[in-house]
């Protein structure tokens, strides 16, 4: 199990010698050795039963801190083959004692560590290296490997947060699209970014939103320059002002709506006139930019209301007709209760979680899983 940021539970490896009886002890008196060492193979950070025990420790935001997500460090000397004790520049996120670590193609597992080295290292050992294979995403990797020599500054691998970063990757794609793949600075509380992100996605494009995205993905503040306060423009003259949208079609030929205007469906003061629609393609799907003309200027705008980012999201399990509870992937831009579609069904429910909704009613066809589930807040126009 993590060290750093998770509780500290009493593991069976720490007991077993008290609990065989004294019998076994005396007639086999390596019994509780052998049971100890079978333990340690299977509690150390990332073995199935760490994981079993220590889940719902995994499962908490806020135990995603600076020091337990690091998975790597360097070797700060050059490591001979029959060395025992490795310095490193840190071991901070590493298990305390009975790690796995990887340097170059050789598996290394210690006993024990200080702040810059890890003792009692046995050289050339076997272990998982990846929780997935080039062409079979749903295989994991076990490697094989042998003792070697190894240059300073070489990058030293934690393989014991492997499934760490499998699940915090997976919780980064659920309720932070779009950034599950980039790294976040060193120093950032991640728990509570995830759990704020909501703010951080409802304020994207204004100023306050890249100063957050910088901070979170590059520890800086930027200065943010609007190049139309720098514009010259004579008093007397008047310009043409528009807002860009970009829409996923749900039924209807988005393209006629050029001239028209369009309307929010849950508030019918929220309109827009669109002067322009041109097609976007992106991976193989086709979206709408649409050009709202704002007008001439701020004393006379010709938008009303409030133009927000709708719910959209994609269930994890079938959805049948008497479930009262939906799984998605996040439910970030639906209201705290209201009424959702998913496949031809209008679906209301009473309450949500970062990833389901309760309460559902009104389910009157099975939907397969990884159907679209949209809000009802949509905008429409003739």
């Amino acid at each position: 199990m993590i060290e750093a940021g998770f509780e500290s539970r009493i593991k069976i490896q720490q007991i077993v010698d008290n609990q065989l009886p004294e019998f076994i002890i005396d007639e086999s008196p390596k019994t509780a050795e052998f049971l100890k060492q079978y333990y340690i193979s299977q509690e150390y950070q990332g073995g199935v039963v760490d994981i079993i025990d220590n889940l719902d420790q995994y499962l908490k935001l806020d135990k995603f801190k600076p020091e337990v997500i690091v998975d790597s460090s360097t070797t700060s000397q050059a490591v001979l083959v029959d060395d025992s004790t490795i310095s490193v520049s840190s071991t901070k996120g590493f298990p305390s004692k009975y790690g796995l670590i990887k340097i170059d193609d050789e598996i290394i597992t210690y006993t024990g560590s200080t702040t810059t080295t890890f003792t009692g290292c046995v050289r050339g050992f076997s272990g998982i290296t990846n929780y997935h294979q080039e062409l079979n995403q749903e295989d994991l990797i076990f490697s094989t490997s042998s003792a070697s020599s190894h240059d300073a500054n070489s990058p030293v691998q934690n393989l014991s947060s492997l499934f760490l970063k499998e699940f915090y990757k997976k919780i980064k794609y659920s309720l932070t699209p779009g950034l599950e793949n980039l790294n976040f600075t060193e120093n950032l509380n991640v728990g509570n970014f995830i759990k704020e992100a909501r703010t951080f996605y409802e304020s994207k494009g204004t100023e306050e939103s890249f100063r957050i995205l910088f901070n979170v993905l590059y520890g800086e503040t930027p200065k943010v320059v609007d190049l139309e306060k720098f514009l010259n423009k004579p008093s007397s003259s008047t310009y043409i002002r528009r807002d860009v949208v970009v829409a996923e079609a749900i039924s209807g030929n988005p393209l006629n709506l050029a001239g028209q205007t369009i309307i929010k469906t849950t508030d019918s003061g929220s309109t827009a006139p669109v002067s322009e629609v041109e097609i976007i393609n992106r991976k193989g799907k086709t979206y709408y930019k649409l050009f709202l003309f704002v007008g001439f200027d701020d004393a006379f705008p010709t938008t009303t209301g409030t133009f927000n980012i709708t719910g959209s999201s994609r269930n994890i399990n079938d959805i049948l007709t008497t479930d009262t509870v939906i799984t998605v992937d996040s439910t970030i831009g639906f209201p705290e209760s209201g009424t959702l579609y998913a496949g031809n069904n209008q679906i209301t429910y009473t309450s949500k979680s970062i990833n389901q909704f309760f309460g559902c009613s009104n389910i009157t066809e099975y939907v397969p899983t990884a159907s679209i589930v949209r809000s009802n807040e949509t905008y429409y126009g003739y």
